[in-house]
This record gives structure tokens, C-alpha cells and sequence, in this order.
């Protein structure tokens, strides 16, 4: 009976004219969908199309390297590294290069490549590379595509100093966590690391100590500018558009100094603590690792999350400390690269886009070996050193509360299931580390800036609540994301060593404002840090 009702329903005009009435809604609706998911999805996206279409680009040229002889390219190989909108491969296969010999000019096409190969990526701009070989007896080399002039490139040569490990840190700013960087120092030191840092900006004392340590380099590191002379709109600043202080550019313009002279390249942040397991240095380490995956180009280490303690006060501070009060979260993030160089060439800090044919990306597993995540930080109250009792409280500190934390390191336990498989560290790595800092810090000028690190912290909180909206929340996952887009005050009277830099801008290339960065340097002001 329900059946025939039904029916009977179904034959009607009424439920003819009601049923074409739904379908046109429900067409409506789903127009519409489609028009706001695609409206939605170009802004997330930076206006692809837009930047696709567009009739002139800009690009930032960072460094132009030249290799006599590589073990990655030709003889006679320049690679240019600049910044452009993340289509510009998709407009431009190759950039001209008119080179000055003694015997005329030679034209070569360099090849693009980018570095992040990925579309859509969500920040508008992204680094290239781009590589050609060009006569050895080469005087000059310029962007230009016609006979009268060009940007002439500002040529470097890689490194040559043998180096076993390098560590290229990404671009630090406004830094002032000195328990953090003074540890990363010590530990991948002690490790065999030779650390490469790349600055925007940093409190002075700790940019000192740092400077002064024999196994590490500081480059300056500057936001990117475009001259008055530009495709992009007068209102546009591309570093609004760069992820997190250009770092992709970072990373590969470490990479492509130490392609020579280095047998490994490791890309952590300086919150990414790694101990070796498969030997005892970071070298044996890589050297298993690399057997482990003899395919590989890169091997990836994840990232364990943790939770650490550290004193505000420099008297009462020991880097090992760090380690030994290290609780696991059970979460593990995203990984950070260890690459063969002359098999990579360029990188990201999570992926490489440009392994060498026959190589590919390989994946430690976390229960192998993992980062060390210095995530969350506490400070507890520790006693107030005194002009009347230092000495015996750093006496009491070091033979005591110390000697009890080194001795006694926790275990890896990245899944939280109380493994006792083995230690985050060994005891005796633990009091060599302590031992060399603390002779480091003592000596002569040093031991004076050491006592003046600040026991507050002005810049890291503020950038710590303004990455966990923009970053670690994941909310605007589809939004470039940087420090830029954090609202940070001034600090009068601040100490601290910015930098300062310049760039040209070339306008007659077809198409392309050609600027270029000429020199960059620091130097130090007292009106706090700038981004």
C-alpha cells in the first residue's frame, strides 16, 4: 500500500515541478560552490594565474657561484641563485647569459630549476637556481639579451677547506634565546659539525660569542628588495612572500659554498638538537647512514618533539643541562635533510627537489635516530647568584645539581612508551661538552660578555604566541607564513647587530627587472632588532 502511494506521488505534476525546482537549487548551489572554492583557492594560492599572464616578472639574484672543477658539475660551471614568483620556471625555461671572453662575447642559456618544485605552494615567491657552463677564459659575466649592456653578476667561488660535516642553520632574526643557540654550538661542535649560521638579526654579547668561536662562519642574511623600477605593484614587498626569512634560498646558497669541500650537509634549525647513534661523530654517523641507503642523495631525520629546563641566569647555565632535562611528547614532525652534496643541488629544509639522477630521498627511522625537538621551553626559578656568594653557588651548582643531572642523561623514548633502550646522550660526551664551554666562557673577554646575556627574554615570546597562530596552529595552512606577518615592538636601546644591505635593479632585460644584491654586512646599533 506504501509502495503504490508512493507512486503515485512520484507521477504527479506537482512533484515534477518540485523535483526541477530542487535540481535547479542544488545547480545553483553547487555554481556556486565551485566559484567560491575557486575564489578561495586563487587567494590561498597567490593568484597563479594572475603572476602566469603577467607581461613582465621580477627576480632578486642572491649569489652567482662559479666552480673551476666540481664533483657536481662541468668545468666551468656558474649557478645563479635568485627569488621570483613561483611560476616563473612555467614562463621561462632559461635565463641569457652573455659572457666576455678575450676573444668576444659567448651567449649561453642557463637552465632554471626550482628549488621548491611544488604548485601550488602557498607563498608567492619561491628560490631558483640557475646553472650554465661558460668559457673558461671568461673576463665577466651578464643578464642581458642585447648587445649593448646587462647585470653584470657578482661572481664567488665555493669553499675549499675540507670540511666533514657542515651544519647550515636556517636564517635567524631577532634572536636572543642564547640557552638555546650557546647549546646547539657546543653540542654539534663536540660532534664534529663545522656550524654555518645565517643572521638578520641578533643581540650583540651573543652574536660575539658566537663569532668568536673558531668552528663556526656568520653570514648576514637580508630581507630582499626590489628597486622602483619593478613589475610587481609599488605597494608589493616579496619577503611578505617568502617562507620563513627565505630559508629555501638559505639553505641552498649554504649548500652550493660547501659543495666541494664538505662530505656531508645538514639542514636543522637551531632548535634541532641531533646525537649520533650510528657512531661516534656526526661523519661515522652519516657514513652508516649513507650505507643504510646507498641510493640515497638525502636522508631525512624526523623530528621528535620535547620539552626542556635551562636557567635564565648565566652563571647557573650548562648546555648539557639541556639534555639531560629532555621529556619526550610522543609526537613526531616533520624531518630535516642530511645530504651527500655532489649528489644534490639545491635543497629545501624538509626536501630535495634536485637529487641527481640516480639518487633519491630516503627516510631514517625515528626509532633509529631522530632530532630532538627543543619545542617547550621552562625556566625554574633557580637560587640568585649574589656578589657575596657566587662563588660558592656556582661551586654548589657545578659539583652538585650538575654533577647529578649529566650522570644520570634520560632515555630516547620518542613514542612515550618508557623505552630504556638507550640514552639521549652518553655521560661522557655530556662532560666533555660541559667541560669545553665552560673553559670557552671563562676566558678573558669572553667571560665579561657571557656575564651580560640577559636574563629576560624581550623578542622570543612575542615571536612564540605570533608562531603558534601563523604556524603551529595550522589554521591559515594555505597563507605564506614568516615574521613578517608578526607584530613585533621596538625595543630603544637594545643592543643588537642588524643588517645592512644593497641592491641594484637592471631594466632592459626582455621582460624581467633584474635586481641584485651587491653587498650586504652587519652592523651594530643600539635601537634593538630589526627584521
Amino acid at each position: 500500500m506504501f509502495l503504490e502511494s508512493c507512486q503515485l506521488i512520484f507521477k504527479g505534476k506537482r512533484f515534477v515541478r518540485l523535483f526541477i525546482f530542487i535540481v535547479v537549487c542544488l545547480g545553483f548551489l553547487i555554481a556556486v560552490t565551485i566559484l567560491a572554492g575557486l575564489t578561495i583557492f586563487d587567494r590561498q594560492h597567490n593568484h597563479i594565474l594572475h603572476d602566469y599572464v603577467a607581461r613582465n616578472d621580477d627576480i632578486v639574484v642572491l649569489s652567482t657561484t662559479y666552480y673551476e672543477n666540481s664533483k657536481s658539475f662541468p668545468p666551468s660551471t656558474a649557478v645563479i641563485l635568485f627569488n621570483s614568483v613561483q611560476v616563473f620556471h612555467l614562463k621561462y625555461s632559461t635565463l641569457n647569459v652573455v659572457t666576455e671572453t678575450m676573444q668576444g662575447n659567448v651567449e649561453v642559456q642557463f637552465k632554471i630549476q626550482p628549488v621548491i618544485n611544488k604548485i601550488p605552494f602557498f607563498c608567492k615567491w619561491v628560490p631558483y637556481i640557475a646553472v650554465g657552463q661558460v668559457p673558461e677564459d671568461h673576463v665577466l659575466l651578464k643578464l642581458s639579451t642585447n648587445k649593448k649592456d646587462g647585470m653584470e653578476l657578482s661572481l664567488r667561488t665555493p669553499f675549499q677547506t675540507p670540511r666533514k660535516v657542515v651544519a647550515c642553520f636556517s636564517p635567524l632574526f631577532l634572536n636572543e634565546r642564547w640557552q638555546l643557540l650557546l647549546a646547539t654550538v657546543e653540542i654539534y661542535s663536540h660532534y664534529g659539525a663545522f656550524l654555518h649560521f645565517y643572521v638578520r638579526s641578533m643581540i650583540t654579547d651573543l652574536f660575539k660569542l658566537i663569532k668568536e668561536n673558531k668552528n663556526t662562519r656568520i653570514s648576514p642574511w637580508p630581507s630582499i628588495k626590489i628597486g622602483e623600477s619593478r613589475a610587481a605593484s609599488p605597494m608589493f614587498d616579496p619577503n611578505t612572500e617568502l617562507e620563513f626569512r627565505n630559508q629555501a634560498s638559505a639553505m641552498t646558497d649554504c649548500l652550493l659554498q660547501y659543495k666541494e669541500s664538505a662530505e656531508f650537509v645538514i639542514f636543522p634549525d637551531p632548535d634541532d638538537i641531533l646525537v649520533p647513534v650510528l657512531g661516534k661523530n656526526y661523519h661515522e654517523e652519516f657514513t652508516a647512514a649513507f650505507n643504510m641507503f646507498p641510493t640515497a642523495g638525502a636522508i631525512v631525520y624526523n623530528m621528535t618533539q620535547t620539552s626542556i629546563e635551562s636557567s635564565i641566569t648565566p652563571a647557573l647555565y650548562s648546555p648539557i643541562s639541556l639534555l639531560s632535562s629532555i621529556k619526550f611528547k610522543g609526537e613526531q614532525r616533520w624531518g630535516k635533510l642530511v645530504v651527500r652534496p655532489e649528489r644534490v643541488d639545491s635543497t629545501w629544509i624538509h626536501r630535495s627537489y634536485s637529487i641527481k639522477e640516480g639518487y633519491e630521498q630516503k627516510v631514517m627511522p625515528v626509532d633509529v635516530n631522530a632530532f630532538y625537538h627543543l619545542r617547550i621551553w621552562k625556566f625554574p626559578d633557580y637560587p640568585t647568584v649574589n656578589r657575596t656568594s657566587e662563588f660558592t653557588n656556582r661551586f654548589m651548582f657545578y659539583s652538585t645539581l650538575f654533577f647529578k643531572e649529566i650522570s644520570n642523561p634520560p632515555y630516547f623514548d620518542p613514542y612515550h612508551l618508557n623505552a630504556t633502550k638507550r640514552t639521549v646522550y652518553n655521560v661522557s660526551d655530556g662532560l666533555k661538552i660541559q667541560r669545553k664551554f665552560k673553559n670557552r666562557v671563562s676566558d678573558g673577554n669572553m667571560k665579561a660578555i657571557y656575564s651580560r646575556l640577559p636574563k629576560v627574554s624581550l623578542y622570543y615570546p612575542l615571536i612564540e604566541v605570533c608562531y603558534n597562530r601563523i604556524f603551529y596552529s595550522m589554521k591559515d595552512i594555505g597563507t605564506c607564513r614568516g615574521p613578517e606577518y608578526c607584530n613585533i615592538p621596538a625595543f630603544p636601546g637594545l643592543r643588537c647587530t642588524n643588517v645592512a644591505s644593497e641592491f641594484v635593479t637592471y631594466k632592459s632585460y626582455k621582460n624581467i627587472y633584474i635586481h641584485q644584491l651587491i653587498s650586504t654586512d652587519f652592523e651594530e646599533g643600539e635601537n634593538g632588532c630589526t627584521l
